[in-house]
């Protein structure tokens, strides 16, 4: 498929590295991959905070981008940036073209499950892992049921992908709280913040895993920072940092 790479404001600036593997597992299996220059903010911290005047001309401009470079499907590693860029397009006075992108955003691991599922065989990886399924991919994205939920349990989108790579123990922690990211409530709200991260890790570090795995870099900044104060031996990994060592 010809893909355009959407590469959000946090992998660009903070985590290069999830671009890079992001890119390389889409060429790996047989994707024709580009990058629209001058793509910008999906929006997410401005609206967080009320101020959706204010993101619109960044959503346009993303929009801008995206659309000089004609592609089958978006595809971004984070699940958070990518529902913002659809729900910003859908709401604000953009043009139609625009409002025509709303479809082919995915999120990466929604792409690899939903639109085109890995068919090779992978590398067997020997390590235990904690699923992190983080609130925008798991309550707005479909990437799992949410444990509290009085429903059936669904399809886990993300176990059903890590499940592919042979001698992957996969684990997850009993409940889907959140990491106490939440965009700008990580600011305003710090003390809450720092307090859920820490509940968190205490919950992945439960499950006996050495590596905490997900698919949105925001949640992995903030359970990341846990670990590395607190000396927590846990790696935090990217769906993407895993598959590209399994292809």
């Amino acid at each position: 498929m010809k893909l355009s790479l959407f590469v959000p404001c946090l992998v660009n600036h903070l985590f290069p590295h999830i671009a890079i593997d992001t890119l390389q597992v889409l060429e790996k299996l047989g994707h024709q991959v580009s990058y629209p220059r001058g793509q910008t903010c999906c929006g997410q911290m401005m609206t967080n905070s009320g101020c959706i005047e204010i993101a619109e001309p960044a959503v346009a401009a993303l929009c801008e981008a995206l659309l000089r470079e004609p592609c089958d499907a978006i595809v971004a590693p984070a699940a958070s940036c990518v529902f913002a860029a659809k729900e910003n397009i859908e709401r604000m006075n953009l043009p139609g073209e625009a409002k025509a992108l709303v479809d082919k955003f995915y999120e990466l691991t929604e792409f690899l499950h939903d639109v085109a599922p890995i068919q090779r065989e992978l590398k067997p990886i020997r390590r235990v892992v904690s699923m992190q399924m983080s609130c925008h991919g798991l309550r707005m994205l479909g990437l799992g049921t949410s444990s509290e939920l009085a429903l059936p349990p669904g399809g886990n989108k993300l176990h059903a992908i890590l499940s592919r790579i042979p001698e992957l123990t996969i684990t997850q922690p009993a409940r889907d709280e959140c990491c106490g990211f939440g965009g700008t409530f990580a600011v305003d709200e710090s003390d809450i913040s720092g307090k859920m991260a820490r509940d968190k890790i205490e919950q992945h570090v439960a499950t006996g895993a050495d590596a905490i795995v997900g698919y949105d870099p925001s949640c992995m900044m903030s359970l990341g920072g846990v670990v590395s104060r607190n000396h927590v031996q846990l790696e935090v990994l990217h769906l993407c940092a895993l598959l590209n060592q399994a292809l």
